[in-house]
């Protein structure tokens, strides 16, 4: 990095009163006195590697999530009267037609699979046996027994998923559960999200607290803190954790045991392990090491290990 970047960095950071206005004359004064540095050497063959590996793969299973989701929107639309009589219902809220499946109140319905092409709950529901339509709504609370494969699921409330969850757009307020993989293209997640298997997207965002037994894989990776958030892995191109409502009133933390990125930016978070061209280690992170071609780390932060790519 030259060194007008890296005064523009300290200058902002001055700015935002992470570091003192002595701290920011007395690395000038350094930088001032000192011939400017030569060109930075171009990120190594393992770390652009890594980096569009993981990517690529996030990609590609985003994408093989949607082309299953539209194979099962396919089925679901043909779905015949003859398929929807082979299902099961319980409960005075469930209603049945052609093109959807309704409860309202609370009701239990059954088949292998339930095929419709929207299913709708506004109170409790229940589906027991893989559900494969277009659209899920959910509002109040649904205990799907086996796999969902859809285009478009919406839960607000709260919803289990027994099996994989496979769509195009995941949009959850409330608290979400998938007991194996969620394969989407876009995540988007405002509560509580727990995927005791892996997750992988294009795109990921949550506000809240977060739980991931496996790998995060996503191009971009978005992570709001709220309350105590837990990952095995995070892979993917740009990588931010960020706190909302200043950091006094911020009570939420990520631990990690690896992340892989090309820009990175962490706040409140304890990882084993870091990776990325450009990282910047906000307030309040504890990593053992961290490799970096550029690599800022915040005062009340703790570094054990850092290393520079091809240095």
């Amino acid at each position: 990095m030259k060194r007008k970047d890296i005064l523009q960095r300290l200058e902002e950071r001055l700015a935002r009163g992470e570091i003192s206005e002595k701290t920011y004359l007395d690395i000038k004064a350094r930088y001032d006195a000192e011939p400017e540095e030569p060109e930075a050497a171009s990120p190594g063959p393992d770390l652009t590697a890594s980096i569009h590996e993981a990517v690529q793969r996030a990609t590609d299973e985003a994408l093989r999530a949607s082309q299953e989701s539209m194979r099962a929107v396919s089925e679901s639309v043909r779905a015949t009267s003859e398929t929807m009589r082979s299902m099961d219902f319980s409960g005075v809220g469930v209603k049945l037609s052609g093109e959807e499946i309704r409860i309202v109140g609370s009701g239990v319905v059954s088949g292998n699979p339930v095929k419709t092409v929207e299913f709708k709950v506004a109170g409790s529901g229940r589906i027991q046996g893989p559900l494969e339509c277009q659209t899920v709504r959910v509002s109040g609370s649904c205990d799907l027994d086996g796999d969902v494969r859809c285009v478009d699921f919406r839960s607000s409330g709260s919803s289990r998923v027994a099996g994989s969850l496979h769509a195009e757009d995941v949009d959850v307020s409330g608290a979400l559960e998938v007991a194996k993989d969620l394969n989407a293209v876009d995540v988007s997640a405002s509560g509580s999200l727990r995927v005791d298997g892996s997750l992988s997207a294009q795109d990921f965002h949550s506000a809240g607290n977060v739980q991931v037994r496996g790998e995060l894989k996503a191009q971009d990776v978005d992570i709001e803190l709220g309350g105590s958030s837990r990952i095995g892995t995070i892979q993917g191109q740009d990588i931010v954790v960020r706190v909302s409502g200043g950091f006094l009133r911020s009570r939420g933390d990520l631990t990690v045991d690896r992340i892989v990125g090309q820009d990175v930016d962490l706040v409140r978070t304890t990882a084993a392990y870091v990776q990325g061209q450009d990282v910047r280690i906000g307030p309040h992170c504890r990593i053992d090491t961290v490799v970096a071609q550029e690599l800022v780390v915040h005062e009340s932060s703790e570094v054990k290990e850092r290393r520079v790519q091809n240095e």
